[in-house]
C-alpha cells in the first residue's frame, strides 16, 4: 500500500504545479453559472409560494447529486495526463517498472493520483457552488437554508467516489497499454458528456433525481466488474511495447 501511496503523490505534486490544473478550476466554477441562469428563469415562471419552495428543493438536491460527480470527472482528463501520459513521454514509466513495485501497483498508483485529487477538487468547488446557489440565490425566494437530502449525501459520500475511481482505473489501463495515451482523455470527456446528457432525460422523462443513485451504484459495479478482468490482462511487456512504439 505504502508503494502505491508513493506513486500516486509524486503524479499529484506535479499535476498541482501545472498552469492547466487551475484553468480548469476555474472553468467548473464558471460552468456553475448556467445552473443559476437556468434557475432563475423557471423561478419567474411560477406563481405560488408553494411551487417556488418545490422546486428550489429538487434543484439544489439534483446539483447535490450530478455537480460532484460532474466536476470530478471533469478535472480527471487533467490530472489523467500527468498520471501516465508525461511518464510515458519522458521515459519515466519504464525507470518505475525497473524498481520493485509490480504492475498492478503501478495501476493502482496511478489512478489513485488522479481520483484523489479530483475528488478534493470536484467536492470543494461543488460545495461552493451550492452554498453560493442556495444562499445567494434560493434563500431571498424560499425564506429558509435547504439542505440536500440524506440519500443524495449518501451518494456523495459513498458511491461517488468509488464510482470515480473504477472509472479512473479503466481509463489508467487504457492509457497503460495503448500508444497514444492521449486518446484515453477523449474517455472522460465522453463521460462527462454521458453523465450530462444522460441526467438531463432522465429528468425529461420525469424520473426522480433520487434513482440516480442506484444508477451510480449500478454503473460502478459494473466498472469494478471490468477492472477486476482487466487486472488479468495487464502486463509489464504490454505497457513496454507500448511506450517503444
Amino acid at each position: 500500500m505504502n508503494k502505491i501511496l508513493i506513486i500516486a503523490r509524486k503524479d499529484i505534486s506535479e499535476a498541482f504545479r501545472s498552469r492547466s490544473t487551475y484553468v480548469i478550476i476555474l472553468v467548473m466554477i464558471i460552468l456553475t453559472f448556467s445552473y443559476i441562469s437556468g434557475y432563475e428563469s423557471y423561478v419567474k415562471t411560477l406563481i405560488s409560494q408553494q411551487d417556488i419552495d418545490t422546486y428550489s428543493r429538487g434543484f439544489l438536491n439534483n446539483l447535490t447529486y450530478v455537480l460532484p460527480m460532474m466536476f470530478s470527472i471533469f478535472i480527471c482528463s487533467v490530472f489523467s495526463n500527468y498520471a501516465v501520459i508525461v511518464d510515458k513521454a519522458k521515459r519515466n514509466i519504464e525507470s518505475l517498472m525497473a524498481t520493485p513495485v509490480s504492475i498492478k501497483q503501478i495501476w493502482l498508483g496511478k489512478s489513485l493520483a488522479v481520483t484523489m485529487p479530483s475528488l478534493m477538487i470536484g467536492y470543494a468547488v461543488a460545495i461552493l457552488s451550492y452554498l453560493v446557489m442556495a444562499i445567494w440565490f434560493v434563500m431571498p425566494k424560499t425564506n429558509s437554508f435547504i439542505f440536500p437530502s440524506v440519500l443524495a449525501i449518501i451518494s456523495d459520500l459513498v458511491i461517488v467516489p468509488m464510482l470515480v475511481f473504477v472509472i479512473v482505473c479503466i481509463v489508467t489501463y487504457i492509457q497503460l497499454i495503448i500508444t497514444n495515451p492521449r486518446i484515453a482523455s477523449f474517455v472522460f470527456s465522453g463521460i462527462y458528456l454521458l453523465l450530462l446528457f444522460g441526467v438531463n432525460v432522465l429528468g425529461g422523462f420525469g424520473i426522480s433525481r433520487n434513482y440516480l443513485a442506484l444508477i451510480y451504484l449500478a454503473m460502478t459495479i459494473l466498472c469494478a466488474i471490468t477492472n477486476y478482468f482487466l487486472s488479468f490482462h495487464l502486463t509489464k511487456e504490454k505497457v513496454l511495447l507500448s511506450s517503444k512504439m
